[in-house]
């Protein structure tokens, strides 16, 4: 699956290079308060719920699939669910790096 969705994203955004990099570092602004209620035990599941869906809106697939399998694991699998948002987060976040390096 591919880690962002450059032709959602195009299409979402007109092509406006100039707004995807807004939107991007919008997302990015979000990134530290979902790592905090990532991490706390009663606010995890909203968490993966928003980020789910911010992700998908900007064409961040992959990283919506595992906030989705997180969303929906059992209590008990909750950090290997966390461990793989964190992984899919950051390969999510270095694709967004490299695409904000080509859009300059």
């Amino acid at each position: 699956m591919l880690v962002l969705d450059r032709a959602h994203f195009d299409h979402m955004t007109a092509g406006d290079r100039a707004l995807q990099i807004e939107v991007l570092g919008l997302f990015r602004q979000q990134v530290d308060a979902w790592r905090v209620r990532l991490a706390n035990g009663e606010g995890w599941r909203e968490a993966a719920h928003m980020l789910k869906g911010s992700a998908r809106g900007i064409g961040l697939n992959a990283l919506a699939a595992v906030c989705e399998a997180a969303e929906n694991a059992p209590e008990a699998d909750r950090l290997v669910a966390l461990a793989d948002v964190h992984r899919a987060l950051g390969a999510a976040l270095g694709e967004l790096e490299r695409f904000a390096a080509d859009a300059a």
